[in-house]
C-alpha cells in the first residue's frame, strides 16, 4: 500500500480575539489517498478557507495552527520553519483558487504571471528551465503551452480557473494538492 499524499491530524485553528480565541478549524482529521479526491464543503464561514489556509501555512495574524500536524507526502508542515515552508509551496503543494478568473492580471501574459510564481520558489532558474516549467504547468491543467503568450481576456472561464492560482478558496485534490510544478 502507498503512503498518504496528505494526512491532517487533530487540526486545530483558532483566530485571536478581544473575547477571546474563535475556533475556526477545531480538531479535523483526514487522509489523502493517492488517485483520490478531497472535496470541502460547508456554509460560508464554516473554516473551508481557514483549513486551506492553514495547509499552505498561510494564515495572517490573528490566525494560528494551535495544534495538529499536517503531513505532506511524510513531512509534517507544521514544524517547517517559514523558509523551508517557502520552498515547499507550489513546488509540492498549491491551491487551485474558486474565484481564479479574478486572480490573473489582465494586462500581463499568461506566462509571466506563470514565471512570478515559480521564480518566488526557485530563483535560480535560467530562462530555459523556466520556459519548461511554464509548459509543463499548463499541460499538467490540460491547456495548449501556447496559452502562456495569451492575455486572460483572451481565455475562456474554465481556462482562466486552471491558469489562476492566488486566491484564498481552493479545491483540493490529488493534482491540486500536490504536483511538480
Amino acid at each position: 500500500m502507498s503512503e498518504p499524499i496528505l494526512q491532517v491530524e487533530d487540526l486545530h485553528v483558532y483566530y485571536e480575539t478581544k473575547r477571546g480565541p474563535v475556533k475556526a478549524v477545531d480538531g479535523i482529521s483526514f487522509i489523502l489517498e493517492p488517485n483520490n479526491r478531497l472535496g470541502m464543503v460547508g456554509e460560508s464561514g464554516s473554516g473551508k478557507s481557514t483549513m486551506a489556509l492553514a495547509l499552505m501555512r498561510m494564515l495572517r495574524a490573528p490566525g494560528r495552527i494551535v495544534s495538529g500536524r499536517i503531513i505532506l507526502e511524510g513531512q509534517d508542515l507544521v514544524k517547517l520553519s517559514q523558509d523551508e515552508m517557502r520552498s515547499v509551496r507550489l513546488n509540492r503543494i498549491a491551491m487551485v483558487p474558486q474565484g481564479a478568473m479574478n486572480s490573473l492580471n489582465p494586462v500581463v501574459r499568461v506566462r509571466q504571471q506563470i514565471v512570478d510564481g515559480i521564480r518566488a520558489h526557485n530563483p535560480h532558474l535560467s530562462r530555459k528551465e523556466l520556459d519548461a516549467r511554464v509548459r509543463d504547468v499548463l499541460r499538467w491543467v490540460d491547456l495548449d503551452p501556447a496559452v502562456a503568450n495569451m492575455y486572460p481576456h483572451e481565455l475562456s472561464g474554465g481556462m482562466k480557473q486552471r491558469g489562476g492560482s492566488e486566491s484564498s478558496k481552493p479545491t483540493l485534490s490529488r493534482e491540486s494538492v500536490v504536483g511538480k510544478v
